[in-house]
């Protein structure tokens, strides 16, 4: 067959092809070139220590994770090894084969010989697993294939996908005796879509398949060069990450200056490593603040000021509750949009966050949050602490996915049994196994006590908190508050103690817990129970207080007139404080025992 292009549509494979024991491969151009000495390249400019040259006479595994990696990648590739010297190039597209001589270092290269190319035909994978490689080394070589070329496969996930460990075994020493007989570097490129999960530990454990494997991957508007393994002017390096950036002008990747180290990728060196940038609230009445510190004034500066930063660490502010959301969509942005090493940083400095909010922040992407009560000497030595930190967590890229399973139902307050239920379920459903604790409370109602001075003496502030009541007890969900903080809510919830309003109190915080007490409410409403909607809607917000039960009230509020049966709860009365096991129990009076 004459010389052809890679593209099917120039010169169609012969018939039987398929069924050939020795022709899976359709030859593109059977000239030979000398071998060169000149090193050859691996496509990526600027990488220190040797990093950036492909190593002959072993294998080399090169790993595109993403599309746009192997776009900017594998070209780049071509386009060194062409220059080093003669290439012989498998490919399994014609469309891509193409696609590469269009570029006109290696259409000029394919012209004069020193790119040969092949495509894979339909079953060789087949006989790959029946016979290994040897089959397609000897039609290489016959159709072409000196030791003075460089060989590269790509893609070579099709021939090593579905082998068995022997099978694999087998192709492993095939490869590494067809290495030790080229003078030129023996590549395996592998394209996306891929599972690295699957693929990485298959080359690095498997008969010692591949001693250099090398995997790019797309970070935010940058890429990183992740090295499981290979071997460089300074020693072997393993699991090595080097931050790379697009140069558009000559459409190839440059190292930007950042190394990773570690499985858990550990900063090694950054040009802003040491940068700080912070919104000028989070620094707000500090002394000592470093001079070298970069202070922006809001959110939108801070958007800014670090749309360039690769392994800065940026201060935010946490703000007020009615903050949170633009707090959150900014910590969400940069993680996107900035490099892994960034550390985003959130200050509690005037009000505090609910745990829910917390936890989504940091599911969001921001590295650490900062409680108020901690002292800004011992926020810079966190700071100091996290600067080598690369982020670990799986941000959604998309925003309203990744808060909705953090935040509660937009509902507070009194509901309607059937309304609780459902509203509680919904909330255990959708914060099921992402860490977040809740709690739901029933408070058996003093016999004295009406149901509405109880459900009326609640007021619920914050979205989740949620109360309904049946025939005995009050109900109340707590979102996102862990056991340990259960009685300080309930305090905070209830405008008198719960001694004057409650006989006993069971909590739980367990999962199954708050649906096994929720099922038994749900059981009841097959019996009816009241809604009080209508009444607690229209009721003032007033309390009453039961005759029998002393109130101690704060000097700085005046006496209650003789005839009171209510008092007000605008500002809350200050009560003094008697837990519900050790109820005090009302004594006669001095004058009757006269």
């Amino acid at each position: 067959m004459s010389s052809a292009s890679s593209s099917p549509r120039k010169g169609a494979p012969p018939a039987g092809l398929v069924r050939s024991a020795l022709r899976w491969l359709r030859p593109a151009s059977r000239k030979d070139a000398a071998a060169g000495a000149t090193p050859t390249r691996i496509g990526i400019e600027g990488l220190p220590d040797g990093v950036g040259l492909v190593p002959p006479h072993v294998p080399v595994s090169l790993v595109a994770a993403d599309d746009s990696s192997a776009a900017l990648w594998f070209p780049a590739l071509v386009e060194d090894a062409v220059v080093a010297g003669p290439v012989a190039l498998v490919a399994s597209s014609a469309a891509w084969a193409d696609g590469l001589l269009q570029r006109p270092a290696l259409q000029a290269a394919y012209r004069a010989g020193r790119l040969q190319m092949w495509l894979l035909a339909p079953g060789l994978q087949a006989e790959v697993q029946r016979h290994g490689l040897a089959p397609l080394v000897e039609e290489l070589e016959r159709t072409g294939l000196q030791p003075g070329h460089a060989l590269y496969v790509c893609d070579a996930q099709g021939l090593l996908s579905g082998l068995s460990v022997a099978e694999l075994a087998r192709v492993s020493r095939q490869l590494s005796a067809l290495c030790r007989e080229h003078l030129r570097p023996v590549v395996l490129g592998f394209f996306p879509p891929l599972e690295p999960e699957v693929l990485l530990p298959a080359l690095r454990n498997l008969c010692q398949m591949s001693m250099h494997i090398a995997t790019l991957r797309t970070e935010a508007d940058r890429w990183s060069l992740g090295l499981e393994r290979w071997n460089t002017d300074a020693g072997a390096l393993f699991q090595t990450a080097f931050g790379l950036l697009h140069d558009g002008a000559r459409d190839r990747l440059a190292a930007d200056g950042t190394r990773t180290r570690g499985a858990v990728r550990e900063l090694v060196e950054a040009v802003d490593q040491s940068e700080v940038i912070a919104t000028r609230a989070s620094v707000d009445g500090q002394r000592g603040v470093p001079g070298h510190w970069r202070i922006v004034d809001s959110l939108a500066d801070m958007e800014v000021a670090a749309a360039a930063s690769v392994a800065a660490t940026v201060l935010i502010d946490a703000g007020q509750a009615s903050d949170f959301e633009a707090r959150a969509r900014l910590v969400h942005h940069l993680r996107l949009s900035r490099p892994l090493t960034l550390k985003i940083v959130v200050r509690e400095n005037v009000g505090k966050l609910r745990t829910h909010s917390e936890q989504a922040l940091l599911q969001l992407g921001a590295s650490a949050v900062v409680y108020k009560e901690v002292g800004f000497s011992r926020l810079l030595q966190l700071l100091q602490d996290i600067n080598a930190q690369s982020h670990t967590r799986n941000v959604h890229p998309d925003y309203e996915a990744a808060l909705d399973s953090f935040m509660p139902a937009r509902e507070r307050g009194y509901q309607p049994p059937a309304q609780f239920c459902a509203l509680v379920r919904g909330m255990l459903d959708r914060t099921h196994g992402i860490g977040l604790s809740h709690s739901l409370v029933r408070l058996t109602v003093l016999a004295q006590i009406p149901h509405l001075d109880a459900l009326g003496a609640c007021r619920t502030s914050r979205d989740g908190d949620l109360f309904t009541a049946d025939h005995g007890s009050v109900y109340v969900f707590l979102f996102a508050c862990r056991e340990p903080d259960v009685e300080l809510a309930l305090h905070r919830l209830f405008t008198l103690p719960l001694t004057q309003l409650f006989a006993s109190q069971a909590t739980d915080c367990s999962d199954t817990g708050i649906r096994a007490m929720a099922g038994h409410l749900q059981e009841s409403l097959r019996k009816g129970l009241p809604d009080y909607s209508a009444f607690l809607d229209n009721r003032p917000p007033q309390v009453v207080a039961p005759a029998n039960v002393a109130v101690t009230l704060s000097p700085d509020l005046p006496a209650l007139p003789a005839d009171a049966s209510a008092v007000h709860v605008a500002a809350g009365p200050s009560v003094q404080h008697r837990p519900i096991a050790r109820r005090a129990v009302p004594h006669p009076s001095m004058r009757s025992m006269a």
